[in-house]
């Protein structure tokens, strides 16, 4: 913000390179906490933890935050934005991000929870003088505000009926005082889980994303989709392992319901979307009820490390996938100068590496082998049919079907851009694919490949956020 209060118009660029260095150089203390990790260290009476399921995560934050930062870089340069307020907004939502990862009370949970939220209301109305913005963030505004409403209301009756915030205590409270069947604990972790659904916009709760997709700039669109639910995850992770894992049998149920319902209308509503960043945003639906599976299967079972392994392996795996799907549709939507995928036939004939990266991402998307997307879905559908189970193979069968749906849509994509008629034949029009989008290309595409074809990095990474359950 200083910065761009400083500098002059010419020299804005210097606020881009100062967030993408900054953002960077915060991966340095995670490297060497992580490097010098033996056990977790507890701040604040317990309610802040620095643990290896929240150096994973802070590190998976800060990386989305620098790819969406490149992402932005051509766009925000544009006269028509303030890029000090833009970069100040995104790396205070990061800040947010990264306390949710920590905290272990209910205050500080909140208080990181909406400060990741808070400025998404802005960004995602940064197109001031278009309706549809307009309209995505006054939607976006007004659902997160109940989100918050739900989320506090639902912390104050935890409150209530243990007096304690810290979450070891409540938990110790709850199995001690034997609440596990209470109502009020129920109650509670139904309206948590509702607040939590909006950020990770899981049905019912899932109206604002297509609208809000739509209207904010695509990189503000991608974090959101990516970052935003991330964040929403962590939380109901957290809170679901440690706060309400006694009650698992009671929200566990509701949460194998949501689950099914969100893949499936996501998928179902996706296919019919022509606008491709609506058809990411009822794709964002239903992956989130593919992350949402193995929870609800954990929670019946009270298997939560198993649940916790398989969540956070596809949760890592899909933040990159979809990201370069955005990535993707940003440098179609530019060069066709239209957000209909249907009018971009054979544009990949003109940017065939461009087409390449697409295909890929998709594919991952689908689950297609050998892409991460294949490994994501294999940890997932094991996570719900290993159980025996009747809900967990419930899910397995919807998620299924809801598999070959999805390839459908996804493979629509890359049947248009390769073989439908090149449109604008004799069209001079040069592809732009600028220095930054090629780094988060490159970047995005050795991540969706790695995590396929040598999965046992990222399934390394799941088994040790697994195991924060334990502490």
């Amino acid at each position: 913000m200083i910065l761009d209060l400083i500098l002059p118009r010419r020299s804005k660029y210097y606020v881009a390179a100062f967030a993408l260095l900054g953002t960077l150089f915060s991966l340095a203390p995670l490297v060497v906490q992580w490097v010098n990790y033996t056990n977790p260290i507890y701040a604040f009476e317990d309610s802040f933890v620095v643990d290896k399921f929240s150096i994973i995560f802070k590190g998976l934050f800060i990386l989305i935050t620098y790819l969406t930062f490149l992402l932005s870089i051509n766009f925000i340069e544009s006269d028509k934005y303030y890029q000090g307020e833009y970069y100040y907004l995104l790396l205070s939502s990061l800040l947010g991000a990264l306390i949710v990862s920590s905290s272990r009370d209910l205050l500080t949970i909140f208080i990181g929870i909406e400060l990741a939220s808070t400025p998404m209301f802005l960004l995602s109305g940064w197109k001031k003088g278009d309706r549809k913005s307009n309209e995505g963030a006054i939607k976006f505004f007004l659902l997160g505000v109940l989100s918050a409403s739900l989320i506090l209301y639902g912390f104050s009756l935890l409150y209530g009926l243990t007096g304690k915030i810290v979450f070891s205590e409540i938990s110790s409270l709850i199995i001690n005082g034997a609440l596990q069947s209470s109502p009020v604990l129920l109650l509670s972790s139904i309206l948590v889980i509702s607040g939590l659904g909006f950020k990770i916009s899981i049905v019912p709760f899932h109206s604002w994303a297509p609208d809000t997709y739509e209207g904010a700039p695509l990189p503000v669109t991608a974090y959101l989709s990516v970052s935003s639910k991330a964040t929403g995850f962590v939380a109901l992770i957290i809170l679901l392992t440690t706060v309400f894992s006694s009650a698992g049998e009671s929200w566990g149920i509701i949460l194998a319901i949501i689950s099914g319902l969100t893949m499936t209308l996501g998928n179902l509503v996706a296919l019919q979307q022509s606008n491709p960043v609506r058809l990411l945003a009822y794709s964002s639906i239903a992956q989130a009820g593919f992350i949402l599976a193995p929870l609800a299967v954990a929670g019946i079972t009270g298997n939560f490390q198993d649940g916790i392994f398989a969540s956070v392996t596809y949760l890592i795996i899909y933040a990159f996938m979809n990201l370069g799907a955005f990535l993707s549709v940003q440098l179609f939507s530019n060069h066709a100068g239209s957000s209909n995928f249907y009018e971009w036939g054979g544009i990949a004939k003109k940017s065939p590496i461009t087409g390449v990266l697409t295909t890929i991402f998709f594919f991952s998307l689908a689950g297609i082998p050998p892409l991460g997307g294949w490994f994501a879905k294999f940890v997932v559908f094991r996570s719900m049919l290993s159980t025996g189970e009747p809900i967990g193979l419930t899910l397995g069968i919807v998620g299924a079907v809801n598999a070959v749906i999805a390839l459908v849509y996804y493979a629509r994509i890359s049947k248009v851009i390769w073989m439908d008629e090149l449109k604008d034949v004799n069209s001079e029009t040069s592809f732009q694919f600028e220095s930054p989008l090629k780094v988060v290309g490159v970047f995005t595409v050795l991540i969706t490949f790695i995590s396929g074809i040598f999965p046992g990095i990222f399934s390394y990474l799941g088994e040790v956020s697994s195991i924060f359950f334990g502490n």
